[in-house]
């Protein structure tokens, strides 16, 4: 990481789709935006005060949301989540819309600004989180990790796709994780089908 005064993290965001002969398309390409809960928590990690295990400090989960439509000109770094994710409607069957996807996905609190739980629309607490495997975190360089993010053809079906956020896994360290948003991008609306996988590389550079 670069010592800098201030935390110099940037991002770039890349999406393609992947058909099932083997062909890719790349539909979209451009920066993010790194979140203030980046600060919250590398704050947390280097005061010593928030989790104690360093693992909780890990970028591992995100989720995919709907609405970021709404929000192509106005969201920036106090963005604290996605307008709206995926799970709120139909449970993990939002991801799940087929038989036999393995997307791996798991359950959670949400960090809202105060560091409170963030609710649902559904007034739970419990949000759904995409988790990223260690054999798609990619170390590019010194300074640079890229998030590889695979949506099979039988995940995520029949919605409208337009929203992604990069989430820090526990760096509260409560028992219950409560993960917040560190990167975030609106894009292209993309109509997913059983047609096409998507691929989504999220690179930050640090």
């Amino acid at each position: 990481m670069k010592h800098n005064e201030n935390i110099d993290v940037s991002g770039h965001l890349e999406i393609y789709k992947v058909y099932e002969d083997g062909v890719e398309e790349q539909v979209f390409a451009d920066h993010n935006v790194i979140t203030s809960g980046m600060g919250v928590g590398l704050g947390l990690l280097y005061s010593g005060s928030g989790a104690a295990d360093i693992t909780n400090f890990q970028i591992r989960y995100f989720k995919l949301g709907v609405k970021g439509n709404t929000v192509v000109d106005t969201y920036g770094i106090d963005q604290v989540d996605l307008v709206s994710s995926l799970g709120q409607v139909e449970g993990i069957s939002d991801y799940h819309t087929e038989v036999g996807s393995n997307l791996p996905i798991v359950t959670g609190y949400t960090m809202n600004y105060d560091g409170g739980a963030k609710s649902t629309s559904q007034g739970s607490y419990n949000w759904f989180f995409g988790v990223i495997p260690d054999n798609s975190i990619k170390r590019v360089d010194l300074n640079s990790v890229t998030y590889i993010m695979y949506i099979e053809r039988g995940s995520c079906n029949s919605h409208t796709l337009n929203e992604i956020g990069l989430y820090m896994k526990n760096p509260l360290g409560y028992a219950t994780t409560r993960s917040n948003l560190v990167a975030y991008r609106p894009f292209t609306d993309i109509a997913k089908t059983d047609d096409f996988a998507l691929v989504f590389k999220w690179t930050l550079n640090f």
